[in-house]
């Protein structure tokens, strides 16, 4: 690993957008077996506690649609119990992507093979990446939050009093609250290589280099994350609902449960497409530019 001490004398080499792209999914192929090595553990766990979680939601959901007497709604211990469940299942969810996400950049920057799926939780590389993607969440949907949140609380005495156009002046509010997470995207995507940066243990590289490197790549970034996130996730999806019109020809709460655990574990078991192309992109930024090909 090398970097530079000092932000880069500009104009630095673009990102080959499609060279990082098709190298981020045919990485995800050659080296199928370093995916489930990295994620076969998580994808059990997270697919046992989110597929029960989800059935007893929707299960739940299921009996108070059709019933109409109150002494056979379901008790309130049992909806908080389910919740529980629910919010533990994506805090599984959340703690395996980001076990897969380092093992991934490791292996791609590093060249470090993975160990037993999950066995990184306890390094300090992994709670430094978390540290920055929480950052990096703050910074992406933080000013737009703070817009609605502060907007909606000034106006809402004025727009629900009497002799007012009802709730126009908040959604007056969207406007600038899209607008402010337009720009915490393009900020977020220009910092986003300090993850792989984390995840490999560099703690040099400052948000200010980050910024400075990416400069003007911006798009290439944004398009790079989106094709290599996107059409995968769709696909299998496609195919989950297929075979779930196959098996459950009436809707049910086992067959919601189960394109819903089907979907996490899909997205799970896909994400180090997206996170090898941000890998790729640091590799070219910080290391040794990707050579663009004709």
């Amino acid at each position: 690993m090398s970097m530079a001490e000092t932000p880069p004398e500009l104009p630095y080499p673009k990102l080959p957008l499609w060279q990082a792209i098709g190298l981020a999914y045919s990485t995800f192929f050659n080296r199928f077996e370093d995916v489930l090595r990295a994620s076969w553990l998580w994808l059990i766990a997270v697919a046992a506690l989110t597929g029960y979680a989800s059935w007893q939601r929707w299960s739940l959901a299921m009996a108070v649609i059709g019933q109409v007497q109150p002494e056979l709604f379901p008790s309130m211990t049992q909806l908080q119990q389910t919740t529980a469940l629910l919010q533990l299942g994506a805090a599984l969810a959340i703690l395996a992507a980001v076990s897969i996400a380092v093992a991934w950049h490791r292996l791609m920057i590093l060249d470090e093979q993975p160990g037993l799926s999950g066995s990184n939780i306890t390094s300090g590389d992994l709670w430094h990446f978390v540290v920055i993607g929480f950052l990096l969440c703050v910074i992406l949907i933080g000013p737009a939050l703070i817009v609605i949140l502060g907007g909606f609380y000034l106006t809402v005495p004025a727009t629900f009093g009497p002799n007012t156009g009802g709730p126009v002046a908040f959604f007056q509010l969207l406007l600038p609250a899209a607008a402010f997470y337009v720009i915490g995207l393009a900020v977020t995507l220009r910092l986003s290589l300090l993850l792989p940066a984390r995840a490999i243990g560099n703690e040099d590289l400052s948000f200010g280099q980050a910024w400075h490197r990416t400069s003007g790549n911006t798009w290439r970034l944004f398009w790079g994350l989106i094709v290599t996130t996107l059409p995968p996730l769709l696909l299998t999806d496609l195919v989950v609902i297929a075979l779930l019109d196959l098996a459950y020809p009436t809707l049910t709460a086992t067959r919601i449960a189960a394109a819903s655990t089907a979907s996490t574990v899909c997205s799970l078991l896909l994400l180090p497409i997206s996170i090898g192309f941000l890998s790729y992109a640091y590799r070219h930024f910080f290391e040794h530019p990707l050579q663009q090909t004709a």
